[in-house]
């Protein structure tokens, strides 16, 4: 049985990177794309990742087929950035969160329940959605993928 709670959220910053009108077939290339950018700064600048990689969901259209999303990886302390990549901070606040164990062509189950949680306990979202990803695809089978999942609430 999956844990759903709500907690509250202490903000970390992070550096990112930002596409618009994104659909969820485009995101394994384009996080394919940025995340290999983000790491090679954030080496280049000395500095430590201290949490998580996260892809932020927000924008979203009426039917969820296009959204703005952030993929950015948490770290202690602001570096200067220029380009496309820029520095920003995680949620702070209320949130339902759950961890989705396994492939994350089934992510959909995670937030329906979430959702679904919501709408019973009148929790109303912000509109903007996160998913952590606790390790990588390419060093743990797909079964043990665990992803945690961030409804913010006002």
């Amino acid at each position: 049985m999956m844990k759903i709670e709500v907690t509250t959220l202490t903000p970390q910053i992070a550096v990112a990177i930002k596409r618009t009108a994104v659909t969820m077939d485009d995101i394994p290339e384009i996080i394919g794309e940025i995340c290999p950018k983000l790491l090679a700064y954030i080496g280049e600048q000395g500095k430590e990742i201290t949490g998580a990689p996260y892809l932020a969901y927000m924008n979203a259209n009426e039917d969820y087929s296009k959204f703005d999303i952030e993929w950015g990886f948490p770290i202690a302390e602001p570096i200067s950035v220029s380009g496309e990549m820029y520095m920003s901070k995680t949620y702070e606040g209320k949130a339902i969160t759950a961890i989705h164990k396994g492939s994350y062509s089934t992510m959909d189950e995670t937030y329906t329940l979430i959702m679904d949680y919501a709408s019973a306990n009148e929790l109303e979202s912000t509109g903007v959605t996160y998913d952590y990803y606790f390790n990588d695809p390419d060093e743990t089978p797909e079964s043990e993928l665990l992803t945690q999942v961030v409804f913010p609430i006002r």
